[in-house]
């Protein structure tokens, strides 16, 4: 019997906001093939000539969707005062009814705060998790919400919404032994509901030839993500000070945008390493493979994750990972075969890691990093999901 899913995202499934969760979703409709699963795609837009509140069509991989814009951003992102988090929740109360008119069978949503407009309305929601939801609030760009009265508030919502939901997706397992520290009176209830689906990563990168602002003769280190505290990029640029330090004749290239970047290009100063490290801001998908391509070692060093995207891109580029052991990371960088996992933020220990693979030559570890970049495909991915709505 074919099934309707509306899926609700804060996101507009093809590119914005930039990171892993549209990522992730993207993969997932691209590699989609279940003929009785009808996805319904719900979310922002940020195209000016797209119209809010009303059905269209997008196209993911070779496939085309319905789509309906409850948002619509015409500012850069960085310059909205209120976060999208919010205006989504509003968006999605507003247009409720004229969504439902399709027919839904499940709500698939994908932040905890978009089970709120359909609680009373006797929906069968599926909420799927991107990381520890607990620390949403506390990496926000927006100050007054990493407060504790608004972060209590927060965890209200996260526990209401995995009461309400008929399934919960963790896109990590150490994401869900982590929420559910925060509140183990929902340990029994949270895991008879609760599957495990990691993320998948882009099959389709390709390298281009380009002119980049780097040293080939050199080696090269590179970090990719948002600019912001979660990420740590401070801490990697600390350890390629130490690696500068012991001698190796290396660049760091840094890719992403964020509220971080004066402070970073601030610290990089600090160390005279302005001739070393390459800021080349937010990466398109080609540039991103050359540039992991290219580099011997991808620096990791976030404070949480699920299972980063972009980690499992640099091993299907044959790119050995350092990575801080988050998420459920650990099960795709393995000592010794595909990277190093390094525990405590230890700078020493990092440094050490990076350098080890610097020595050995990435030769040596290209093969088992596409190999277990192979576990982890959008095909997977999108098998897994369609099995939790079947």
């Amino acid at each position: 019997m074919k099934k309707n899913v509306a899926v609700i995202a804060i996101c507009d499934f093809i590119s914005q906001p930039n990171g892993g969760e549209v990522y992730l979703l993207n993969n997932l409709f691209s590699a989609n093939k279940d003929e009785e699963i009808r996805y319904y795609l719900i979310g922002m837009t940020f195209d000016p000539k797209m119209k809010r509140g009303e059905w269209t069509k997008i196209k993911l991989g070779d496939q085309f969707y319905d789509f309906f814009p409850i948002v619509k951003v015409t500012k850069d992102k960085e310059k909205t005062h209120i976060p999208f988090r919010l205006r989504c929740v509003q968006g999605l109360k507003k247009y409720y009814k004229k969504i439902v008119k399709v027919g839904i069978d499940e709500w698939y949503i994908h932040s905890a705060e978009l089970g709120i407009p359909l609680r009373k309305k006797n929906c069968s929601v599926v909420y799927h998790v991107h990381g520890d939801p607990s620390q949403t609030l506390r990496i926000s760009r927006f100050s007054i919400f990493r407060t504790a009265f608004w972060t209590n508030r927060y965890l209200s919502v996260i526990r209401k919404t995995m009461l309400q939901s008929r399934k919960i997706v963790w896109a990590a397992r150490r994401s869900k032994e982590l929420y559910l520290k925060t509140d183990p009176t929902l340990k029994d209830e949270v895991e008879a509901k609760s599957c495990v689906v990691h993320s998948s990563f882009d099959t389709k990168l390709k390298t281009v030839d380009t002119q980049l602002p780097i040293d080939k003769s050199k080696m090269h280190l590179v970090t990719v993500g948002r600019l912001s505290r979660v990420k740590r990029i401070d801490f990697i640029i600390d350890v390629f000070y130490g690696i500068i330090n012991d001698g190796f004749d290396a660049e760091l290239i840094i890719c992403g945008d964020g509220e971080e970047l004066n402070s970073l290009q601030k610290q990089v100063a600090s160390y005279h390493l302005q001739d070393r490290v390459k800021f080349l801001g937010i990466a398109n998908r080609t540039l991103l493979a050359t540039v992991l391509d290219l580099s011997d070692v991808f620096l990791f060093a976030s404070e949480n994750e699920a299972m980063s995207l972009v980690v499992l891109e640099s091993l299907y580029m044959g790119t050995p990972v350092v990575s801080t052991d988050v998420g459920d990371i650990p099960d795709a960088v393995i000592d010794g075969r595909s990277g190093y996992i390094i525990k405590d933020y230890n700078e020493v220990n990092y440094r050490k890691a990076a350098e080890r693979i610097l020595s050995d030559g990435k030769a040596n570890y290209i093969e088992e990093c596409k190999k277990i970049a192979l576990e982890y495909t959008p095909e997977k991915m999108a098998q897994n999901i369609n099995e939790v709505f079947r």
